[in-house]
């Protein structure tokens, strides 16, 4: 009778034990607004320049005859007015400058905005929806000649990672010219909505933390962790971006410092640590599953290198966050990226976490879920069809205005991809790169997901077990 029993307690915490894991592994979606499937249509936006209607928000820019600069180099005052519908226009003023690293050369300029009030305190407000914050960013889609990269990428991030930016689709004018198409986007910042972390207590030095890894010479915060310090992450760096404003000291970058590093420290302990599991105390893992799959799967050959965001509550566990695609789906200016291979296997981290047997076990399982439901074939296929046919006509007035994207002869080494027959010369077909790519993408993943197992493998890294 003893026996029975304790038999069946058994069955009873081994089911227990398999189900909690699936659970863990599984997770739960979040929920995502997609303009696309959830704007009004029939809404119309009157632009009194000229005589168009468009069911898409438009932004308003009057730099009042003040430049533009580009980041570094200082901000610009304007006036940003927002129209959508019928709603009364919000009119802010903004402090503005050009983002972007290769795209600031582009013609078609992208930007950093700041929102302030008269007196140039920041003035939290909410757009198209979006929370309320002080910081957006105005992604002009050029070199993706598709125009929706980002916005698809960040919106199926957003349903599957804790955080992804939020985008809405708007058409911007500057100083009373038509600028075309544009992405109102979210910024990685702190706030409700956005990444909800705590505010550090009064006296305490201890405190929630976003951290970025990107190019050095355009930091303003940088940290001299263990990434940095050991050339993880060479020729790019770590930079403090939270705290850095009010809550900002000394004490708490250095509270940043030492606890970033430990984390990275923990995961640089794989294979060889006794307890090599440790680090999934301080990751939240699924994340780190989903951001590695969703960069793959498009190709992302900047992510893990550049614009790579991270981010841990002081009572939560380190996180990454998804940003720039413009990239992505073998859209890099320099270089061809065929759809086989693996990126982030060889960058920060993910070097290290494919070294442990069970993290490659639950990214392919967490892989092969999302492959069947939110990241399938004939979604991506569907989510790419609608979201063309949800632009409309505003994609033939975006190309009309830059028209000189599609034009050949216009060639140079900044607006364009290397060599010149990467390029195409219509909407139509730069859709259609995008899609096959991807799909073609997809297909081979689903195929090789499993030889990740190599990288687990101990006689792949046995010559690291020796300090």
């Amino acid at each position: 009778m003893k026996s029975r029993l304790t038999f069946i307690c058994m069955i009873v915490g081994l089911t227990v034990f398999v189900f909690s894991v699936a659970m863990f592994d599984r997770g739960s979606y979040f929920s995502r607004y997609h303009q696309h499937l959830e704007w009004d249509r029939d809404t119309r936006t009157t632009v009194d320049l000229i005589e168009v209607h468009t069911h898409l928000p438009v932004v308003m820019m009057d730099t009042m005859d003040d430049p533009i600069p580009s980041a570094g180099e200082g901000e610009a005052v304007n006036l940003l007015t927002v129209l959508s519908g019928d709603n009364e226009p919000l009119t802010r003023t903004a402090l503005t400058h050009i983002r972007g690293n290769s795209s600031r050369w582009f013609d078609k300029k992208s930007y950093a905005i700041r929102l302030v009030d008269e007196a140039g305190n920041d003035i939290e407000t909410s757009l198209l929806g979006m929370e309320s914050d002080n910081s957006w960013a105005l992604h002009g889609p050029y070199l993706d000649r598709s125009l929706i990269r980002n916005y698809m990428a960040y919106n199926l991030a957003g349903e599957i990672m804790p955080y992804a930016p939020d985008v809405r689709f708007v058409e911007l004018y500057r100083d009373k010219q038509y600028e075309g198409l544009y992405l109102l986007m979210e910024k990685v910042s702190k706030g409700e909505g956005r990444i909800p972390l705590s505010t550090p207590e009064m006296n305490s030095d201890q405190t929630s933390y976003i951290v970025l890894i990107d190019r050095i010479a355009k930091m303003v915060f940088p940290l001299q962790d263990f990434l940095t310090s050991t050339f993880k992450v060479y020729p790019s760096g770590v930079e403090l971006l939270y705290p850095t404003d009010s809550q900002y000291s000394e004490e708490r970058e250095r509270f940043v410092l030492q606890d970033f590093s430990y984390i990275s420290h923990a995961i640089y302990q794989i294979p060889f640590a006794q307890k090599h599991n440790q680090y999934r105390e301080w990751i939240d893992t699924q994340a780190f599953y989903d951001y590695f799959i969703i960069n793959e799967l498009f190709r992302n050959i900047d992510a893990g290198q550049y614009s790579t965001y991270f981010y841990r509550d002081v009572r939560g566990k380190l996180t990454p966050v998804v940003w720039d695609f413009n990239n992505a789906l073998d859209n890099y200016q320099d270089e061809s990226f065929d759809e086989s291979g693996f990126t982030l296997t060889q960058h920060v981290f993910y070097e290290r976490l494919l070294m442990d047997r069970d993290f490659v076990r639950g990214l392919i399982r967490r892989y092969d879920e999302l492959r069947a439901d939110r990241l399938s074939s004939e979604r991506l296929r569907q989510y790419i069809d609608e979201t063309v046919a949800f632009l409309d006509d505003a994609i033939v007035r975006n190309n009309t205005r830059w028209a000189q994207a599609y034009d050949l002869n216009a060639y140079d080494p900044y607006n364009y991809l290397h060599p010149i027959e990467r390029n195409v010369t219509d909407y139509d077909a730069a859709v259609d790169q995008m899609k096959q790519f991807l799909l073609k993408r997809g297909e081979w993943l689903d195929d090789y997901i499993d030889t990740l197992y190599q990288y687990s493998h101990p006689s792949r890294h046995g010559h690291e077990s020796i300090k």
